[in-house]
């Protein structure tokens, strides 16, 4: 069953919702959906109902909402902050780790960081937003993760202190065992997954990452490529959270 996502705003009445816009054409125009058939609506604070088509117009469809959903989102919330990567590889990793149930994202510029900010990236980060918009509803996300403009390596540093835990993924020697590090966590905590660009990152910012309070762990051996550490990272932890089969 397809499922939308809608704000306040869009609700005609306490049980009424009207979509319009791109969700409409997609309704109207690709799924071909008419009066009578089912979908799944989730509102701006995560509650997702099952609906029903009231009626449609030219350019909306209004729905009635029904039975209450269950919750999908993880009960820890994992946030990804990535090395600003190139075209492709950014929205592969936006993409995906949405599917896997990241709560947010933060891409960022350090050092070795290849990408740079230019005018064009006020529209690529609406464009990721579309991405992420998409992925979640895809997987049936309660909620769609939200993303960041890109930060400098001190606005990153700054806010990890706002989580209950900012986790530094280390290639080099000396990072702590990433399931030792996430035993007992609580729910609702919020964790900062931080993973590196194409060029890693240099011993002065494990220093000053230190310094903020980010702890260093090891995903293991192997070298991973950017955009593959950033979704085992968070796969992993999740799993580590018990929210993949884990313990």
């Amino acid at each position: 069953m397809n499922r939308f996502f809608y704000k306040q705003i869009q609700l005609l009445s306490e049980d009424t919702v009207k979509l319009s816009g791109e969700d409409a054409h997609h309704l109207l125009r690709v799924l071909r959906a008419s009066v009578g058939e089912s979908l799944e609506l989730c509102c701006e604070t995560g509650r997702c109902r099952r609906a029903e088509i009231l009626f449609v117009e030219k350019n909306s469809v209004s729905c009635r909402l029904g039975d209450f959903l269950p919750d999908s989102e993880p009960s820890v919330q994992f946030s990804v902050a990535f090395g600003l990567l190139k075209g492709e590889k950014a929205e592969f990793v936006l993409q995906k780790a949405t599917e896997l149930g990241a709560a947010s994202f933060i891409p960022f510029i350090s050092g070795r960081t290849v990408v740079r900010p230019d005018k064009e990236m006020e529209n690529r980060r609406q464009r990721w937003q579309k991405i992420i918009r998409s992925a979640a509803a895809q997987s049936r996300r309660n909620l769609i993760p939200s993303i960041q403009s890109p930060a400098s390596w001190q606005q990153l540093l700054e806010l990890a202190k706002s989580f209950d835990k900012a986790l530094l993924f280390w290639e080099g020697k000396g990072g702590r065992l990433l399931c030792d590090v996430l035993k007992n966590l609580q729910p609702k905590s919020r964790i900062l997954l931080v993973t590196g660009p194409e060029g890693g990152f240099s011993d002065e910012e494990l220093v000053a990452a230190k310094s903020h309070g980010l702890e260093p762990v090891t995903l293991g051996y192997r070298i991973l490529r950017a955009e593959t550490a950033a979704l085992v990272a968070l796969a992993v932890s999740l799993y580590q959270a018990g929210e993949m089969g884990g313990s």
